[in-house]
């Protein structure tokens, strides 16, 4: 213990006579969930591990001066309910903070389990489930950071890029022009199963413009069941008549003018992954102005603002990525910007 203390006072010291020092206690670790429904196995429970030991200096602590707390989804934290929990021995009154040892087993360096009865499926909460520990040193109270497990995969797998693209023009009138390509089933680039409600896909034309489902053309023909406004983005559950074996679409006047594709997203708990833009080219690309980044076949102030955007990932309408890459690089990038601009002053 001497050297314990005589260890504190020369850390506070190295911090400096006016510096604070405090017992920080460090994260929890291997926080995992085990739902286990009404199945008769019995109580889900939440898994983790606390570590009597200062976060900063590896100090040994006080088991007794350790609480902890459960947050839920939105750091919503959980309430023991005297209704609920109360046959657990000391519980007598609604906690949301709860001493280390309370209903505790100690497994392999202070495993604990917080069991729950878990009468509903799915469990109380919707995405995450978390743990923060506090350390009480004489009145003055510190906390580690809330840490999270995540009920579905918080990482999604990247969904393969769609294939067998076919494009057949139509004799000019509306509804006459076809577009088909393969996602089904959707799998990813391992060739796993996706699920299908999590799986969303856009189609795309020329400068990587999105195709816009207007619902005063697609609407009223229960084109997409359960559409309801303008669509961008496609719910794979959406498409419901068209399927022989892709996804089809009559598309409705299209106009592009070399290419179209089509991107598939995988969004997990508002995570995303995306494929490719995987185009086919009916026609010839049209030729370009290095610096024409906005395509509208004239190099001026305005690509600039254009190239800007591009670069923080907020493209305008239409923009040709090879016009972008204006010092010729292979790849877009600030350095086109002075780039562009010592060619605008160029032809001043």
């Amino acid at each position: 213990m001497k050297k314990l203390l005589l260890f504190i006072a020369a850390v506070a010291v190295a911090f400096g006579a006016s510096a604070q020092f405090e017992l920080k206690p460090a994260n929890p670790t291997d926080v995992k969930w085990q739902d286990f429904g009404s199945s008769i196995l019995g109580q889900s429970n939440l898994k983790f591990k606390i570590s009597l030991k200062d976060a900063t200096f590896g100090i040994p602590l006080d088991a007794e001066n350790f609480s902890y707390s459960i947050f839920t989804d939105d750091d919503q934290i959980f309430t023991f309910t005297v209704a609920e929990y109360g046959s657990i021995a000391g519980i007598t009154e609604d906690m949301t903070e709860i001493p280390y040892g309370f209903n505790k087993y100690s497994m392999n360096d202070s495993v604990v389990f917080f069991y729950r009865t878990n009468q509903e499926n799915p469990p109380f909460f919707t995405q995450r489930i978390g743990i923060q520990v506090y350390y009480n040193n004489n009145g003055t109270k510190t906390a580690s950071d809330i840490v999270y497990t995540y009920l579905e995969q918080v990482n999604p797998a990247k969904p393969a890029n769609a294939t067998d693209l076919t494009w057949a023009a139509g004799d000019g009138t509306n509804w006459s022009s076809l577009f088909q390509f393969d996602i089904i089933p959707p799998v990813d680039v391992d060739g796993n199963t996706l699920l299908q409600a999590n799986v969303s896909y856009s189609i795309f034309f020329d400068y990587n413009e999105r195709y816009t489902f207007l619902y005063s053309e697609y609407g009223p023909y229960d084109y997409l069941g359960g559409m309801t406004g303008d669509m961008d983005e496609l719910p794979f559950s959406l498409i419901h008549g068209y399927l022989a074996p892709g996804a089809i679409h009559f598309l409705n006047d299209p106009q592009f003018i070399w290419r179209i594709g089509v991107q598939v997203y995988y969004t997990v708990d508002g995570v995303r992954n995306s494929s490719d833009i995987v185009y086919l080219e009916v026609n010839d690309a049209p030729a370009y102005l290095p610096g024409d980044v906005n395509a509208n076949n004239v190099v001026t102030i305005s690509d600039v603002a254009a190239l800007i955007d591009l670069l923080l990932g907020n493209p305008p309408a239409r923009y040709d990525e090879r016009a972008a890459d204006v010092n010729g690089d292979g790849n877009f990038s600030i350095a086109d910007v002075p780039a562009l601009i010592d060619l605008l002053l160029a032809n001043q």
